[in-house]
């Protein structure tokens, strides 16, 4: 009678049945981290540096064995449930469901428990052993003790919920990965969506964020976030998730009837749950392939071929569900109605995207909502990042960071006017037939809203726009951010500063007081220049400053401008010129490239010196173009070709390199007992006089 089986003497009776999985547990989790321990308190300092990383939440071993065993517990436990046999014998027994499913459930959890903490405490004993045992290493392998037990138990109960809704093992794992997989699947094909058919998308856009506001939904995405940030809320939210998918399948496992054993799903009301949401995906994933096979996104025609696709995507998923289902091929068009609706779905979301009729490139937040925002007009300072010096807990030094991220501009008043130009250009950035005409700029924005939302987007700006853009550019705000190495570095980590323009370059060792001057100066004149003045205008030299934190050298250029009169004096005075002065040997190479295309320059072989020039190994060929295209300029015209030239390196700078035509002139000087040259690479203004070269 079910009053005299002890519950105990149950679990022991599971346990002896699943002897197999109690020792796989023992030997993934007993052997390999101790020994591993063991080996590196036995080597040198840095291995026992190392201790802590083999305990902590991010080793990958333990999520590996975590999803693994909670795999492999679920279905010991409960795989009866796929025989028929097993389970008219298992349900016979005088014992509840109820409680036959907490005895199965609860061994489940000691088999990954009791080893865990075994292999805690031997490892414990073997450092304890070694000397090295201490606070760190107790509370980081506490910390991912917990992160694991509990992804633990969100994984093993949702493996579960899966052997409780599959009738057989290959359902099952299909079953296991649409709970595991649905969630960013469908994230994942929304952004690829948005990615084809929406001009204003931008590749910074956080898929992450959507998949942390869906993580509900996503057992395996909550457990490996749980791992990369293990923060108290989201362990709570976890363990509460874990207690709702617990209920479920405990009475999903109560009224699971017997006859489901064998089949493909147990509860027949599952089925157009699985059946709905594998086609409509399939049917999107191979619409959007089709698009791409037919170069729509290129040509800017209707989707007729991705309805297409998306149709037959729907046809051939909905025709395999159905197989699966019955177990009969002949029933591949069962459930027509089902199909219709997919395909009615898939289709209208396809026509929705592609015609924009949530305004996604319309979007533009009103003014009151906007937190802040950011901005990253290509080529205006540089590529997408900048340098700034960090301080984080337990490191500090110069960090190179997204520009998107980082910037806040709070005055919104100030930057609206842009953001609205921005958007009015993007409109008519495509003609109707889809087409890009002009040659515009690409600006990324990051809309950051009061509610804690961060919206990205990528515009198309006719030009600079500088009358709405001066303002934002002017700003403290937007200077502080680009310039952040300027704005951020500590003086007394600054090792040497080096002034440079082309040949002339020279390093400073400064004092403390004199570090402290030149950022100063720095920070004034940054903060004046104008939109402008950077435009329009090449820097007349650069500043690189060597910054030394902690043995990590970094380096951080800033372009010195004509107007930065208070920084070139500090500079002069100490024995830098921003005057073309050169003394000719006579052993120099100067070639012209006239109209020149912007070829690579690098495409000889060679490799950039610590001074900034390139430094050619194997001869002083130059590449074909140069051969092609290249005037050899005549030794009493150097000094004069030089004085009209801009040094190339200084170009990199900024918007005013973009579409310019112009001359190149390359400037190879032997290095003095070596077969190699120091290449320095000049721009001359197309418009320049150079009649002289043909007197």
């Amino acid at each position: 009678m079910t009053s005299r089986s002890s519950f105990f003497k149950l679990m022991w009776e599971d346990l002896r049945q699943r002897l197999w999985t109690i020792v796989l547990a023992f030997v993934v989790f007993v052997l390999p981290v101790p020994i591993i321990i063991a080996m590196m308190v036995t080597s040198d300092d840095s291995s026992v540096r190392d201790l802590p990383q083999m305990l902590q939440a991010q080793n990958v071993w333990f999520v590996i064995v975590t999803v693994t065993g909670a795999l492999i517990c679920a279905v010991s436990g409960f795989g009866y449930l796929f025989s028929k046999k097993k389970v008219d014998f298992f349900h016979a027994l005088p014992v509840k469901r109820t409680r036959s499913f907490l005895i199965r459930y609860l061994n489940g959890v000691l088999i990954y428990l009791v080893p865990y903490l075994v292999m805690l405490l031997v490892s414990f004993l073997i450092i304890a052993v070694s000397g090295n045992f201490d606070t760190e290493v107790l509370c980081t392998a506490m910390q991912g003790f917990v992160v694991h037990f509990l992804g633990y138990l969100i994984v093993y109960t949702t493996f579960i919920l899966c052997v409780v809704a599959a009738g057989n093992l290959v359902v099952f794992f299909a079953v296991s990965g649409w709970c595991f997989g649905i969630t960013a699947i469908t994230v994942y094909l929304y952004n690829a969506f948005e990615s084809a058919f929406f001009d204003t998308y931008s590749y910074y856009s956080d898929v992450y964020s959507r998949l942390h506001a869906l993580r509900f939904l996503s057992p395996g995405y909550f457990y490996v976030n749980t791992v990369i940030h293990p923060e108290t809320s989201m362990l709570l939210q976890e363990l509460l998730c874990t207690a709702i998918l617990f209920a479920v399948a405990l009475l999903l496992y109560r009224i699971r009837p017997s006859e489901g054993a064998g089949k493909a799903i147990a509860f027949p009301e599952l089925k157009p749950v699985f059946r709905v949401s594998a086609v409509v995906l399939s049917g999107s994933c191979i619409g959007l392939l089709f698009y791409y096979m037919a170069d729509s996104y290129r040509e800017g025609q209707l989707p007729g071929w991705m309805i297409f696709g998306t149709i037959l995507g729907v046809l051939l998923g909905h025709m395999f569900i159905e197989s699966v289902y019955h177990y009969d091929i002949r029933k591949c068009f069962a459930h027509k109605l089902s199909m219709f609706v997919c395909t009615a779905v898939s289709v209208t979301f396809v026509l929705l995207m592609r015609y924009d009729v949530v305004g996604y490139d319309r979007y533009l937040p009103d003014r009151k909502k906007l937190a802040s925002v950011a901005i990253d007009v290509t080529g205006l300072d540089g590529y997408g990042n900048i340098l700034k010096y960090v301080e984080q807990k337990d490191d500090k030094g110069i960090e190179n960071i997204s520009k998107i991220h980082e910037m806040s501009l709070t005055e919104i008043e100030t930057v609206y006017p842009y953001l609205e130009t921005l958007v009015k250009d993007t409109e008519e950035y495509w003609d109707s037939t889809r087409k890009v005409h002009g040659n515009w700029l690409t600006v990324e924005v990051a809309y950051r809203l009061k509610n804690g939302k961060t919206v990205y987007r990528m515009y198309r700006s006719a030009g600079l726009r500088e009358e709405v853009l001066a303002p934002v550019y002017e700003s403290p705000e937007y200077k502080q951010c680009q310039y952040a190495g300027v704005y951020t570095i500590p003086a007394e980590t600054l090792q040497t500063v080096t002034a440079k323009y082309a040949m002339n370059q020279i390093a400073m060792r400064m004092s403390l007081e004199e570090k402290e001057e030149l950022l100063e100066i720095l920070q004034r004149e940054v903060g004046r220049l104008t939109l402008e003045e950077k435009t329009k205008n090449v820097p007349v030299a650069s500043l690189t400053m060597s910054v030394v934190i902690a043995s990590r050298r970094s380096t951080v250029d800033v372009p010195l401008y004509a107007s930065y009169t208070e920084t070139l004096q500090f500079l002069e005075a100490r024995g830098f010129s921003t005057e073309k002065n050169y003394e000719w040997t006579g052993d120099e190479t100067m070639s012209l490239f006239w109209n020149y295309s912007g070829e690579d320059t690098n495409s000889v072989e060679g490799y950039y010196s610590d001074d900034g020039s390139f430094r050619m190994t194997g001869g002083s060929n130059y590449d074909a173009d140069y051969n092609r295209e290249g005037l050899e300029v005549k030794p009493e015209d150097w000094q004069a070709v030089y004085e009209l030239c801009d040094w190339e390196a200084l170009w990199d700078y900024g918007y005013t390199s973009m579409g310019k035509e112009y001359h190149r002139v390359v400037l190879d000087i032997p290095v003095p007992g070596y077969n190699s040259y120091e290449r320095y690479i000049f721009r001359l203004d197309k418009n320049a006089d150079l009649s002289f070269l043909f007197d």
